[in-house]
């Protein structure tokens, strides 16, 4: 069981990923942030059929790879997956392995990189203060899964039950980054300046 400082750490090393590279539009484009990020994006299919059996033998997902002196740091990802929100979260997945540059078969953290994705792909509190609650506003926005949007919204649901309108401080550069008119208002409407506190 994970203690949920953990989780928030995660939060404060997705933020500035957001704010150094500009990341203000959704869905996520992967393709160019794992660019900026310097790292390789590389489909299955573009292996020959021989490399293409090894990978999926070694996982029907997808795999980091760290750099070494003569080639960048990749991502190796199943563009074959039914679902594209699958393949979407696979790529966040690996992209937690990349910055916190863990070894692909340490699958001590995946439970950590499961929740880096989940919240890089859907920034709980960004979609609170746009009013992105519902499973199916929240797939459509963000481009996930049936299954992710689902957990996002039970998420919103969990946050508002324990923390009610409350923005963590942390959080707050996020919203002025990817929201500032939609979280200037939820501060008005949320926020008692008198007394220096969120509503609950």
């Amino acid at each position: 069981m994970r203690h949920g400082s953990e989780y928030d750490e995660i939060v404060k090393e997705i933020i500035p990923i957001y704010i150094d590279y500009d990341i203000k539009s959704f869905p996520l484009d992967l393709e160019r942030i794992c660019r900026l990020l310097g790292v390789a994006l590389i489909p299955y299919s573009e292996c020959g059929p021989e490399a293409k059996d090894l990978l999926l033998k070694k996982t029907k997902k997808g795999f980091f790879v760290r750099g070494t002196h003569e080639s960048a740091p990749a991502i190796y990802y199943n563009d074959y997956m039914v679902s594209v929100g699958e393949m979407r979260y696979t790529i966040a997945h690996e992209i937690k392995h990349y910055v916190y540059d863990e070894c692909a078969d340490d699958t001590d953290n995946d439970d950590l990189a499961d929740y880096f994705a989940r919240f890089f792909l859907c920034p709980i509190p960004y979609l609170i203060v746009k009013g992105i609650h519902s499973q199916d506003d929240i797939k459509s926005h963000c481009n996930v899964s049936l299954t992710a949007a689902s957990n996002a919204a039970s998420n919103i649901r969990e946050r508002m039950r324990w923390r009610g309108y409350t923005i963590l401080d942390f959080e707050i550069p996020l919203l002025e980054h990817l929201a500032p008119k939609e979280f200037e208002l939820y501060k008005s409407e949320h926020f008692d300046s008198v007394a220096g506190r969120w509503l609950k």
